[in-house]
């Protein structure tokens, strides 16, 4: 949880925290800091190091899972959970399951110190792309099983690979854990969240239900996890997740794709034109042929209850169509829905605008649809998850119900 004090990745001076306190560093040699809530303006201060110290409660780890803070074909992001009083915050990996490395990372409470409120966070780099690898967290006589995860390809290798997208579980944790359970055969590479993953943020009781339903998932594939208006951008939701810069708006790379995921409900004045301007430039710096962008609340929505979002029409999609982003992806509308491909509001061909989809089925309330809506190409009424295949230049996008059948398909190049 690289989180910064303030909102603006670079705001605060990582550097200088490494030089003035005694933090210890993962193998990747970044600070691990307390994560804030995105109203706090007090500094950020180091975790509590690495120590060989155990609790008595629950001393094992539990709620592992996986993401990316640095370069995804050279590094993974490891985060779980004990009890109040265990300090001992490492990793082992290796090839194999003797691992033979090792890195110590650093631990903090979510909100106040409860007796399961401890919160460990690890930090590898200097891995190889496309490899797969054993590991296990914890520390001496208290270490969670071992387990495996895989690097990205190198940035920019046209390779084949798949990952999963879905949204809006809220207070429904349960769909959340069916929706992996029916996606683990087509084996996606990792997972991507638009946000409301529980109904409140503050409410570790719901992010217990959602990270135990993601037990055997979430600690094998990474997850990277977009801020949704449930969130409320406190403390709890950047303590459980592991995400570059800011971890609010930021972008990665995996093989020959760049993902953009941004927070629409951001808490500083003018948030969303910053994030333009940021978007715009990152946008403009990346080779990669395939782009795509991830966020909550959907520019382009035909569902009945909220509809589309004119400021997000506004400031993000003509920088998203002007920029080569394939998808954008949202949810916040609980439904399913995809747009005919869009370039300032008007149909064009797929390779010349942006198709906006929604998934918004993990387990909320479900929304209803008006599909008369000029830019709705297909929209249904149902529990969702979105499965998209990258092979070279050719993008296969399908939507899925719970029992896998097809809602929608449909298949792009670029």
């Amino acid at each position: 949880m690289l989180l910064l004090p303030a909102l603006l990745a670079g705001c605060h001076t990582l550097e200088k925290i490494a030089e003035d306190s005694a933090v210890t560093a993962g193998a990747c040699g970044d600070p691990i800091l307390v994560p804030l809530s995105a109203f706090d303006t007090d500094p950020a201060v180091p975790a509590d190091p690495d120590e060989p110290t155990f609790g008595s409660t629950r001393p094992d780890p539990f709620q592992v899972h996986l993401s990316w803070v640095h370069e995804p074909s050279t590094s993974m992001a490891m985060v779980w959970r004990t009890d109040a009083d265990t300090r001992a915050s490492r990793v082992q990996y290796g090839t194999d399951s003797s691992y033979g490395s090792e890195v110590s990372g650093a631990s903090f409470f979510a909100i106040e110190d409860t007796e399961f409120g401890r919160i460990h966070e690890a930090h590898v780099c200097g891995l190889s792309p496309g490899t797969t690898y054993h590991y296990r967290v914890g520390g001496e006589g208290h270490w969670s099983e071992g387990r495996t995860f895989t690097t990205a390809p190198a940035p920019g290798t046209p390779a084949r690979f798949r990952f999963l997208v879905a949204g809006d579980s809220r207070d429904n944790q349960a769909v959340w854990g069916q929706i992996l359970a029916a996606a683990e055969p087509m084996a996606p590479d990792f997972y991507m969240f638009s946000g409301d993953a529980v109904d409140l943020g503050t409410n570790m009781d719901e992010w217990d239900a959602w990270y135990q339903n993601g037990e055997g998932y979430l600690d094998r594939r990474p997850l990277m996890l977009a801020h949704g208006n449930h969130e409320f951008n406190v403390q709890p939701f950047y303590a459980l997740v592991a995400h570059p810069g800011n971890e609010q708006w930021f972008s990665f790379d995996y093989a020959h794709a760049h993902f953009v995921v941004l927070n629409d409900t951001v808490a500083v004045t003018d948030g969303r034109t910053i994030q333009a301007q940021w978007m715009e430039q990152d946008l403009a710096a990346t080779t990669q042929p395939w782009r795509f962008a991830f966020h909550h609340i959907p520019a382009y929505s035909s569902c009945t209850t909220h509809g589309s979002e004119p400021d997000l029409q506004e400031k993000w999609s003509p920088v998203e169509e002007a920029g080569g982003v394939a998808v954008d992806f949202a949810g916040h509308n609980h439904n399913y829905e995809r747009s005919v491909p869009l370039r300032g509001g008007a149909e064009v061909p797929a390779t010349e605008g942006t198709t906006y989809v929604v998934s918004a089925g993990a387990g909320a309330d479900l929304y209803g649809n008006d599909r008369s809506q000029p830019f709705t190409a297909t929209a249904t009424v149902d529990h969702n998850f979105v499965l998209v295949e990258v092979d070279g230049g050719t993008l296969t996008l399908t939507a899925y119900d719970l029992v896998g059948n097809v809602l929608d398909s449909f298949t792009t190049t670029r």
